[in-house]
């Protein structure tokens, strides 16, 4: 009996290693990647596909990974986590204070952190996890939370 369980040993570990293992569709990873989507579970309200970009949609993936929990779901800085900060999280659908931002800063902050550009420090550096085209494409997304208000009256 001890000889049928030391035979099945190297079949079980193979079996263990093959659940874990991340496969061609992303099961097993923890993060996002530009060609798998995030698996937090967390959906934002979807806009139809054919409204944004694949800049954007790729950012839109990312957003509810890595934003919304702070930033909240519609870009508001409204997110679960935002009570718990000293200082509120921006409010990206405010047009007057998105509008002067570049590209570049918007991308900088993303990836050096509040603190780099004279922000709140507790927004922090993503630059360790997140590429420099995933900034972009984070960019991107962030873009549309503006264009939605409209003008202000």
């Amino acid at each position: 009996m001890v000889g049928y369980w030391r035979n099945l040993t190297p079949v079980v570990g193979i079996l263990c290693l093959l659940l874990v293992w991340p496969g061609q569709n992303g099961q097993g990873s923890q993060t996002p990647s530009e060609d798998r989507p995030a698996t937090s579970g967390f959906q934002l309200p979807q806009k139809p596909k054919s409204a944004l970009t694949p800049a954007e949609q790729k950012g839109q993936t990312l957003y509810a990974y890595y934003c919304a929990l702070c930033h909240g779901k519609t870009g508001k800085g409204d997110g679960f986590n935002s009570y718990n900060l000293t200082n509120p999280p921006r409010n990206f659908t405010d047009s007057a204070k998105m509008a002067p931002l570049s590209d570049k800063q918007i991308e900088k902050t993303i990836l050096q952190g509040g603190a780099a550009q004279g922000l709140s420090p507790q927004m922090p550096a993503w630059g360790g996890v997140l590429t420099q085209r995933q900034a972009t494409d984070l960019t991107a997304f962030i873009r549309t939370f503006a264009k939605q208000d409209g003008p202000k009256k």
